[in-house]
């Protein structure tokens, strides 16, 4: 079967030419030159091109999914849930085009300073942008309609999004920007209309006011979270102040009983190496009536923190914030409070080819921060350390010591030591596209009296890449050693190898076939469980304005209990008509087959999918 779709997407790929994808060149796709984008919607740092809708770039394949990590430095502490053992694959369904709106960023294309000709030669004083994305499906389950996360029927989904904005020459911007999702799949949507945002933005070279959806820039212990309220800045001379006010409700349901947030924030700048900030935030839980305050428990939060960042050199930074909280609990008693502190320090020294940075963070037992991120009853050490020795050799070492229990309120201490180490080798100037990748985590969890836990855990994994001509090649193997030193009953071995193999037959096309096999062994209790993974698909630009893409899975699973061995087939069918820049057709089918050994648990399900993207 693998041969016949090789053949269908070789004569697919090869009977046409493409010579409109020139005009959706990658490289003329986004913008190059970095913008600030408004402090509603942070992370925004390419200019607003509506081609940057994936569904409306045309031509341009799904990215390929690397498997290594790369020199990444250690993520921030529990910033990566660390499992049992690491899986670089996922089904081509989790991969498939996502089912949400096109919730894109508001961005104003033309620089401080610059006038839309058109605008003014039209006496327009706004412009404006209008993205629509109708979504028309069916799904239909079989037998054990119970297990499937479908539900029978035809429905439809409908996200808008509308973008009204105005720029003077000064550079003074005023903005509008409403995102809504209507969809009557209960399933998908609790509710039949969701707000995803609503925001009115203005903005001058030294302030900035924003009513709706915002997020404010604090510090990791006082703010962290979207808010629905005011959110605004002024910036003197060499002070900057940052203040918001407005509610936390998550769903619909919380507008009953919304959570008050308010805000301030006080910046001193003198230069780029000093900057300290003064914070306060607090939080406040009303009730759907005046009366349920006093007969139901109601939170009230506040934290204040000072924050410090110092950047002597460009070589040299440090970073450290101390916060305390004050926190009732229930504020129909009048001694519930509780009050506790947390700090954060980090410095590095960085130079061209190498970087190490350490820190310390700790949190008490009682601290609590209901709108920032911060351990709790926790103390953690960490640092990071890079070095290029030269372009063929680079390493990664990295570690995390932390404890709780920090006020003894516990009968037993945990302790985690997790240090890492990886190597990345690129042995050939030749192969500039061959890499060799190795990681190796020890993992030690205990308690200080070893009665309660006492664990290693080892992880280790090796990945090759490489590319020749038109194959692009990966192999991983991975080991993890689990041992518990209590209840040795759960002493297990796992072990997994994984294999791809991916030919660009030519720079639009492209076919691609999987294998992968995890073991995982009971040592003490006996039994494995086998879990293995077949699949192949590819893309195909069969035509200037038509592309296919094709993602098939066959799953075996066969747990020690046999009674629960099952098989699952996954399909992904996806057929894209582009009429322009700014219209585009897919029909997308989305299928699977799940079968089990234990009687009455098989079903199946089917999804069809009509969607078409405007944008005007």
């Amino acid at each position: 079967m693998l041969a016949v779709v090789a053949g269908l997407f070789l004569y697919l790929g090869s009977g046409f030419t493409a010579s409109s994808l020139q005009t959706l060149d990658p490289d003329r796709t986004y913008d190059t030159e970095p913008w600030t984008g408004p402090a509603a919607l942070p992370g925004v740092f390419t200019n607003f091109n509506p081609r940057t809708i994936p569904e409306l770039q045309a031509g341009r394949p799904t990215p390929e999914k690397e498997p290594a990590p790369g020199l990444d430095w250690l993520p921030a502490p529990r910033a990566r849930e660390f499992g049992s053992h690491r899986v670089p694959f996922h089904p081509p369904s989790e991969v498939a085009p996502g089912e949400m709106g096109t919730s894109l960023p508001l961005v104003d294309r033309l620089p401080p300073g610059y006038t839309d000709l058109n605008e003014r030669e039209d006496d327009r004083v706004f412009s404006s942008n209008l993205y629509t994305d109708t979504t028309i499906y069916g799904n239909w389950v079989d037998k054990n309609k119970h297990l499937s996360s479908k539900t029978r029927g035809t429905f439809y989904e409908q996200n808008l999004r509308y973008d009204l904005y105005t720029t003077r020459a000064n550079g003074d911007s005023l903005a509008v920007v409403v995102d809504t999702v209507h969809n009557n799949d209960k399933r998908e949507y609790k509710e039949g209309f969701t707000l995803n945002q609503l925001t009115v933005e203005s903005r001058t070279a030294r302030s900035l006011l924003s009513f709706g959806h915002s997020y404010p820039e604090f510090t990791p212990f006082t703010m962290t979270q979207q808010q629905m309220g005011l959110y605004g800045v002024q910036r003197f001379q060499n002070t900057e102040v940052r203040t918001f006010t407005g509610y936390k409700a998550v769903e619909k349901d919380d507008l009953k009983t919304p959570r008050l947030v308010s805000g301030l924030r006080v910046e001193h700048r003198h230069d780029d190496a000093v900057t300290i900030g003064l914070n306060a935030v607090g939080t406040r839980d009303v009730h759907d009536n005046p009366g349920a305050d006093r007969t139901l428990p109601t939170i009230r939060n506040k934290v204040y923190s000072m924050d410090v960042s110092v950047r002597p050199t460009e070589n040299i930074w440090v970073d450290g914030e101390y916060a305390r909280s004050d926190t009732d609990f229930d504020r129909r008693v009048t001694s519930g409070n509780q009050l506790d502190t947390a700090f954060r320090f980090k410095g590095g020294y960085g130079r061209e080819n190498y970087r190490a940075e350490a820190g310390v963070e700790q949190a008490g037992t009682a601290f609590l921060t209901y709108l920032g991120e911060s351990p709790r009853d926790e103390r953690a050490f960490f640092g990071n350390f890079f070095y290029e020795l030269n372009r063929y050799v680079s390493t990664r070492i990295g570690g995390r010591s932390s404890r709780d229990n920090l006020d003894n309120y516990k009968r037993d201490t945990l302790v985690r030591n997790q240090p890492e180490v990886q190597v990345t080798v690129r042995p050939s100037d030749y192969y500039r596209d061959l890499r060799v990748d190795f990681f190796y985590q020890p993992l030690h969890e205990y308690s200080d009296n070893t009665r309660f836990v006492d664990r290693y855990r080892d992880l280790m994994w090796v990945e090759l890449n490489h590319r020749a001509g038109a194959l692009r090649y990966f192999a991983g193997l991975s080991s993890t050693i689990d041992k518990d030193k209590v209840a040795r009953i759960n002493d297990r071995d796992i072990n997994r190898f994984d294999l791809k193999l991916t030919w660009e037959y030519d720079s639009q096309n492209r076919l691609y076939g999987l294998v992968s096999q995890e073991q995982l062994s009971y040592k003490v209790a006996g039994g494995q469980d086998v879990m293995s993974l077949y699949g192949f698909g590819g893309h195909s630009q069969f035509h200037e304005d038509v592309s296919l893409n094709l993602d098939f899975t066959h799953e075996l699973n066969d747990p020690a209990n046999a009674s629960w061995d099952s098989k699952h087939d996954r399909l992904n069918l996806s057929l894209t008509k582009e009429y322009n820049n700014m219209a585009r057709l897919i029909l997308d089918l989305q299928g699977s087959s799940h079968r089990f050994t234990l009687p009455g648990r098989d079903y199946s399900d089917l999804t069809a999918k009509l969607r078409f993207l405007r944008s005007f």
